[in-house]
């Protein structure tokens, strides 16, 4: 439908439609079914509306109420579930309630049953969180008629359009020194064309490294308060030969790297080798006794189920995993000290946060939270140092999002670990589970040790 509109500022009403326009289509209003019917093309057009006077509302219109409790944090847009009685499948268009709080914002959503339920986004605009109670009316659903035609606009761009802006916007035309090893989804040969343009444009993110990555140009650094507890220091293990071998090496190399530096502190903690699923060996330090009297940071961390329920219908996925992302956080010179850990080399104290810390995830997550602001929950989704890129139209739509999302991470300075990468999949596996258009699902290993266990216990 096509309607020449006048953009009035304050205006009461949302939309308002003229008579020279229903007249032109030969529009009839039917306040019975509460509907406007024409013909165009010799197609029938139906489109809803909601009377405003008493006995003119549709029978078939309902109240909907939140499914759970819902925490809405500060300056986000999240996903809710809406209690509807109608079968599965049914597609209908939410409609929501005035709200007396302002910042709370609700819009209406076309959306489709599945298990009594509906989805719709929730966003908070101000920088407190909101707290929604259970069976709260957030605003009404009503299916939409079987005669009616729903357009979906996916705000795609077409590949010209695309190819046109990254001719204009990509400056670096070289092949990357590892772009035979990427791993590329499954495409045609206009698409990869497309994709390993944009890639090539961000040659430093994607540039292999060893070692140590830079560090994040961001202004954030680890801070450990510990108040006036006095200073721990635990003795070191005992080491086999062999694993002796790995600190030696491991103490080295980040050593060269800047990694850590000598430390003259009175804090020292023990080291301790842990086994990777590949059989090699992670350089840990033991770090409890220094976390029992460490004041906890309470950032939050994304919830697994909320983030795999926002990727519902989507087409096209890119995982991005960071380059040893904690290393690409620096720990504020005042505590380093308390970081300090017992070689053969001596007291070492890390410059780099380093595992084990107890606040180091909330100061991982509050980074990227901040360098992907505005883009999460909408295009992007990262749970640490894995983010993930996914996209509801085509594979322009894909490169478009993905591109902004990679300009984000290039403008703070961070690092990517290119053979860990994934680009433009159609299915991925991301938290332990197995993502498609289709939807979602737990991977088939992990159902395979569940079952293995529940025999067990038989």
């Amino acid at each position: 439908m096509v309607v020449d509109a006048l953009i009035v500022e304050g205006a009461a009403t949302e939309f308002l439609l003229g008579e020279d326009w229903m007249l032109a289509k030969g529009v009839k209003i039917d306040f019975t079914a509460c509907e406007m019917k024409w013909y165009e093309a010799e197609t029938k057009k139906v489109v809803p509306f909601q009377c405003t006077k008493n006995g003119g509302t549709n029978d078939k219109l309902a109240k909907v109420r939140l499914v759970r409790r819902a925490k809405v944090q500060t300056q986000t847009c999240r996903n809710v579930e809406l209690a509807v009685a109608a079968p599965e499948g049914t597609v209908g268009i939410f409609t929501p309630a005035r709200r007396v709080e302002p910042h709370l914002l609700l819009a209406p959503t076309l959306t489709t049953v599945r298990d009594g339920k509906v989805v719709v986004p929730i966003l908070n605009l101000v920088g407190r969180m909101s707290k929604l109670p259970s069976r709260e009316v957030l605003g009404t659903w009503a299916p939409t008629a079987q005669d009616m035609t729903v357009l979906e606009m996916t705000g795609e761009f077409g590949r010209d359009k695309v190819k046109q802006w990254l001719d204009g916007w990509c400056t670096n035309v070289e092949l990357l020194s590892n772009e035979a090893e990427l791993q590329l989804g499954e495409m045609s040969a206009e698409d990869k064309e497309l994709l390993l343009k944009l890639l090539r444009n961000y040659s430093t993110l994607l540039k292999p490294r060893t070692g140590c990555p830079p560090m994040t140009t961001l202004d954030v650094e680890h801070k450990i308060h510990t108040g006036n507890e006095a200073p721990i220091k635990v003795r070191p293990r005992r080491h086999a030969h062999e694993e002796q071998k790995v600190i030696d090496e491991q103490v080295a190399s980040m050593l060269n790297d800047g990694v850590i530096e000598p430390s003259s502190g009175a804090w020292g903690f023990p080291v301790v080798l842990v086994k990777k699923k590949d059989g090699s060996v992670r350089f840990c330090i033991d770090y409890r006794l220094l976390n029992a009297i460490t004041k906890k940071d309470v950032y939050p961390l994304p919830r697994i189920d909320e983030t795999l329920d926002n990727l519902h219908g989507s087409r096209r996925f890119t995982s991005l995993d960071l380059h040893a992302g904690y290393w690409q956080v620096l720990v504020a010179a005042a505590d380093r000290d308390k970081t300090g850990f017992v070689t053969r080399q001596g007291l070492i104290r890390f410059v780099r946060m380093p595992f084990g810390l107890a606040n180091a995830p909330g100061t991982f997550q509050r980074m990227m939270d901040a360098t992907l602001r505005g883009l999460t929950w909408q295009s992007c989704l990262m749970y640490l140092d894995d983010v993930i890129v996914f996209s509801k139209g085509g594979m322009g739509r894909h490169v478009v999002e993905l591109a902004a999302v990679m300009e984000r991470l290039a403008n703070a300075g961070l690092s990517l670990k290119a053979s860990k990468c994934s680009f433009a999949t159609e299915r991925l596996e991301y938290l332990g589970h197995e993502l498609d258009a289709d939807g979602v699902r737990p991977c088939l290993v992990w159902y395979i040790v569940c079952k293995s266990f529940l025999f067990l216990r038989m």
